[in-house]
């Protein structure tokens, strides 16, 4: 075992990063693969012999490092974006470095597909006393051109970046929730819990920060996204409404869970870009019932899963209890649902989605919260959820009086007028700048001002994290832009 330092490549061109990907990818489907099967598999021959041929296509004469390090991928130095179709069996390799305390591994030249075989087949085994162990069942099986490496020493984390990592943390959670639903396993509610306690106390740390990354919209799976921003901003509603922690935990689960029905939905109903005819209209509306008959088939019934349970059944439900499904017994709704409900409809509204021509702005999907409150929202949430994220909520692309260009990063500091938001400028002026419009100057005037929202793309936002932000979430971070197209365009008026 050494915990030598690999001397990095040249810099990567595209055509080198997409080598590093076809490496790590086809090692992660590798060590998957032999976790299910036996070795004379020919699925693990062949995903073996893939491996072996994306190492030796560029590393036939050098050794390569394949390492993790604060739940990002590297090749030698190099960190590695990972695409959405890669996620699963990348956070399986990453998994099984963590299990084993292992950091790296290096591949010299001349590996042997013998040698790949038994080093996947010892990862996928128990752990007991970590990568000492490891190291030695290595020896013992003469793995010469394998080399495991220890992890680097980690410096203690940036505050920056722990509502990025609460935030990594809430897809993994939801992710893992649907798919162990999906296999008829039961929901590991610890893991669950500690993310939702996450939540809790980052919202209670730092609300505007956790409530910024509620603007990412464009990663893989809308439900997975849908499900954490629909929890971050639940949390954040229920934190204003005095909720104890206790509480707080109980409605991010409730949110966390209020769209697992629609895993019962055909994909093809889902994902159709055009709209939906009355029978797969009807076949959506089922998935609040579906949720239901879901979490009651885990068995795990307490106080917090049947608050959960009624908050899914209940979030399609308006205030005026037309929506879906359609009520005969019923003349209220639970706080909770009620909660969600304007939760939901915001994120959603909010979010682009291929069935639609033009997404709504945030600031749209405020003014159409107040357009229906006493209607489909409760007026006392629509009022505190407005508090919260400003008449200009982050991910808003905002023109102001000077010319610049900018998007909303922040909702305005306690104190400060609804319409004057923090903003990032991205062009004119100085970007990169943070702008907080409450600002005066010497004559006690307000020098910037929002004078026009822009919809650039018909994207209706703009992620509001700046670049180097977006890189700190690691694999979920690829793929999300970040640049305003050269003519934004502007909105037409409000429906």
């Amino acid at each position: 075992m050494s915990g030598q330092q690999i001397t990095p490549l040249p810099r990567c061109d595209t055509a080198a990063r997409e080598d590093e990907r076809s490496l790590v990818h086809r090692l992660a489907v590798a060590l998957r693969t032999t976790g299910f099967h036996d070795p004379g598999n020919t699925s693990v021959q062949g995903a073996i012999a893939e491996f072996l041929c994306a190492a030796r296509t560029r590393w036939a004469h050098e050794q390569v490092w394949v390492g993790v390090r604060n739940r990002c991928v590297f090749v030698n130095d190099e960190r590695l974006r990972i695409g959405p179709s890669d996620y699963l069996n990348v956070r399986y390799l990453m998994d099984t470095y963590d299990r084993w305390g292992l950091g790296g591994v290096t591949f010299h030249p001349g590996l042997r597909d013998g040698e790949v075989r038994s080093l996947l087949y010892e990862l996928n085994q128990k752990s007991e006393r970590g990568l000492e162990e490891l190291d030695a069942r290595a020896r013992a099986l003469g793995l010469k051109h394998v080399e495991l490496t220890e992890p680097e020493r980690e410096s203690e984390e940036p505050a920056a970046h722990l509502p990025l990592r609460t935030y990594s943390a809430c897809l993994d959670v939801c992710r893992e929730i649907q798919e162990t639903v999906r296999e008829h396993r039961h929901i590991r509610t610890r893991r669950l819990r500690r993310v939702t306690q996450a939540v809790v106390d980052q919202l209670l740390e730092d609300e505007s920060a956790l409530l910024s990354m509620t603007t990412i919209k464009e990663f893989d799976d809308y439900l997975f996204t849908h499900s954490t921003n629909v929890a971050i901003l639940s949390v954040a509603l229920g934190q204003r409404l005095g909720f104890d922690k206790r509480t707080l935990g109980d409605l991010c689960l409730a949110a966390f869970l209020h769209d697992l029905g629609k895993i019962l939905v055909p994909r093809e109903i889902l994902d159709k870009p055009t709209k939906l005819d009355p029978s797969e209209q009807a076949e959506m509306q089922q998935h609040p019932i579906h949720a239901v008959i879901l979490l009651l088939e885990q068995e795990q019934l307490n106080q917090s899963t049947i608050r959960a349970i009624v908050a899914g059944f209940e979030h399609h439900v308006n205030l005026d209890l037309s929506g879906y499904p359609r009520l005969t017994r019923k003349d209220s709704l639970t706080l909770f649902g009620r909660i969600i409900c304007v939760a939901d409809r915001y994120d959603a509204i909010t979010t682009q989605r291929k069935y639609r021509k033009t997404t709504s702005t945030p600031h749209e999907g405020v003014r159409f919260l107040l357009q229906h409150s006493g209607s489909q929202f409760e007026p006392v949430l629509v009022k505190l959820f407005l508090e919260m994220l400003g008449f200009y909520p982050p991910g808003t692309v905002v023109g102001l009086n000077t010319g610049e260009v900018g998007v909303v990063r922040r909702p305005p500091l306690p104190g400060s007028a609804l319409s004057r938001p923090q903003v990032r400028v991205v062009r004119g002026g100085d970007p990169g700048t943070i702008l907080d419009l409450a600002e005066r100057d010497a004559a006690g005037n307000h020098p910037r001002s929002v004078v026009t929202v822009l919809n650039p793309d018909n994207d209706g936002q703009l992620p509001a994290l700046c670049s180097a932000e977006i890189d700190a979430l690691g694999p979920i971070g690829a793929g999300i832009g970040d640049d305003l197209p050269t003519s934004p365009v502007r909105l037409p008026a409000a429906r």
